[in-house]
């Protein structure tokens, strides 16, 4: 067979997510894996959500409701706006591909920032579009210069605050003095994936933006927080012309009746989104005052994780690491040779964390 595979999609390299707790006992030979290197909720999901799933349960025989109704009512009704403003991803990674998808083609590029969550890059990527990355400033998105990088050909600017997986973030100051620069052609994807354990005051709402009328698609999800990694859910927020055309290219049930009982669920669980937020800012004060003891290098993290500098090569401490049963993530595919990112857990989790980066180190 002479099967021709195009050449941008040659080029692309697979994400590679973090090593599943079964694959590193499997591997190892190994129990009681901690992990910390997805930037999961440790607390797990709300005990309302597990619950609407069990009810649901006997209802997956059937298609899901391929628009999310009521899940993308209570959505609208949370943020303010109308329900056709809003748009169901299989998890928000989803929608940065269905952004491509509906707005880019081998004419109508992207920018991003570098480095920052690869799926963007790969997003671009896969649909043969001009890409152009624009290095971070010192650790951050550089706004101006990614708004400079903007001409006729370019259809999207992919925005991650907070960034992954440097745990910065730009301010309100920023963002409106980039929208200020920016074509007013362009639309801009904010992937607020962190949005709910950022605690500074000048760190952007930017479902603001859109309701002022910028050209944004805001996007969430209930991986994060709300702890339903493993359910695939998110959501855009943006202009309604800018959803229809989401809505046109994204693939039909693309998330699962279990999925929209238990994000419903979840949204409405105040207490536990707060509970964890309040142990996810504990606990990063915790790790970062530990990491300090140990004259360790690291950036101040906004969100759930904290990117780490490490004396040795990152892949050889992540080595290490795994075989005393921690994972994490090594940082050498996002330009950081010395670099490991540690996802902020529970207390006895960054404990086990600690003692094992002292033997890790040693």
């Amino acid at each position: 067979m002479n099967i021709r595979i195009p050449d941008h999609v040659r080029r692309l390299t697979p994400y590679v997510p973090g090593k599943p707790i079964e694959e590193a006992e499997r591997q190892l030979g190994i129990r009681e894996v901690v992990k910390l290197a997805s930037n999961e909720n440790p607390l797990g999901p709300s005990p309302r959500a597990l619950e609407a799933m069990r009810a649901a349960a006997g209802r997956v025989h059937r298609y899901p409701d391929g628009h999310g109704y009521a899940l993308r009512l209570a959505l609208a009704a949370r943020h303010g706006v109308p329900a056709t403003q809003v748009v169901l991803g299989n998890g928000s990674t989803e929608l940065l591909e269905v952004a491509a998808k509906a707005f880019l083609s081998s004419e109508r590029g992207a920018v991003v920032a570098e480095p920052a969550f690869i799926m963007y890059r790969i997003a671009v990527a896969a649909m043969g579009a001009p890409l152009v990355s624009v290095p971070l400033r010192e650790d951050r998105h550089d706004l101006p210069a990614m708004a400079a990088a903007c001409d006729e050909r370019t259809a999207l600017v992919y925005i991650g605050n907070p960034n992954n997986p440097t745990g910065t973030y730009v301010t309100r100051s920023q963002m409106d003095e980039y929208f200020r620069r920016l074509p007013a052609h362009v639309l801009t994807v904010v992937d607020e994936a962190y949005f709910d354990y950022v605690e500074a005051t000048d760190y952007p709402d930017c479902l603001e933006d859109l309701r002022a009328g910028r050209g944004v698609v805001v996007l969430r999800t209930f991986s994060k927080i709300h702890g339903l990694a493993g359910m695939r859910i998110g959501y855009a927020v943006t202009l309604k012309e800018v959803a229809s055309a989401l809505d046109a290219v994204r693939s039909p049930f693309n998330t699962s009746v279990l999925a929209q009982v238990a994000a419903r669920a979840a949204l409405e669980d105040t207490e536990h989104v707060a509970r964890s937020r309040a142990e996810n800012a504990r606990e990063a004060r915790f790790l970062s005052e530990e990491l300090s003891r140990r004259g360790l290098e690291f950036v101040p993290p906004a969100a759930n994780f904290l990117l780490v500098r490490t004396p040795a090569r990152g892949e050889e401490v992540y080595q290490n690491l795994l075989r005393l049963g921690v994972i994490v993530r090594p940082m050498e595919a996002y330009g950081y040779s010395h670099a490991i990112r540690l996802s902020v857990g529970t207390r006895r989790e960054n404990q086990r964390l600690l003692e094992a980066l002292d033997r890790a180190l040693s």
